[in-house]
């Protein structure tokens, strides 16, 4: 046999010249012959354990991102203080009082008959609206502070206390806290 020494195509010992150059071919034995036709070819083996390897990460992956996308997302502290129905009497925090900024005042609820005995009843709805601890029966009175008696027995004395479909909040030394309906037995005003 023979071969082009350009394209390395192969021809019959008759050809004499490439039919694509031109070039003279050369005389090949047969060993060359074989390595041209049956080149060896390189094992897949590491390509197939790269693949392996990619596919098996990539369903650990996903896995993972499944698992911590069904994971509950934990509740971010709230700047209202719920206190637990364990606890007869909330622990005083002393916080420094921010610095008043200059806002337009929320529209005041409408005004609430106060209840027999001094206990307040005034009720809000539910808005994204500021809310108004101003207003009669809620404190303001000249010198009368509310105690809110606690179901347990405690008393918590407030500097103002009013009632929501959510329970009852109240303020104290500039903190506002929101006591469960099941914890609050009344409001009175000294």
């Amino acid at each position: 046999m023979k071969r082009c020494p350009q394209c390395l195509f192969l021809y019959p010992e008759s050809d004499v010249r490439c039919d694509f150059d031109q070039t003279p071919l050369e005389v090949i034995d047969d060993a060359e012959i074989e390595r041209a036709t049956n080149p060896s070819r390189p094992t897949r083996k590491p390509l197939l354990l790269a693949a392996a390897a990619a596919l098996i990460l990539s369903v650990v992956a996903i896995a993972i991102y499944s698992y911590q996308a069904r994971k509950p997302v934990p509740a971010t502290q709230s700047t209202i203080n719920v206190q637990p129905q364990s606890s007869p009497v909330p622990a005083e925090v002393t916080l420094p009082s921010p610095s008043p900024t200059a806002t337009p005042s929320p529209s005041p609820p409408p005004p609430s008959k106060p209840s027999p005995g001094g206990i307040s009843t005034a009720h809000t709805r539910a808005t994204g609206d500021p809310i108004s601890t101003s207003g009669p029966g809620m404190g303001n009175r000249q010198g009368a502070k509310p105690v809110i008696l606690l179901t347990s027995g405690g008393k918590i004395e407030a500097d103002e206390a009013w009632r929501t479909k959510d329970g009852v909040w109240y303020r104290r030394n500039g903190m506002v806290t929101l006591l469960k309906r099941g914890q609050v037995k009344a409001i009175v005003t000294r």
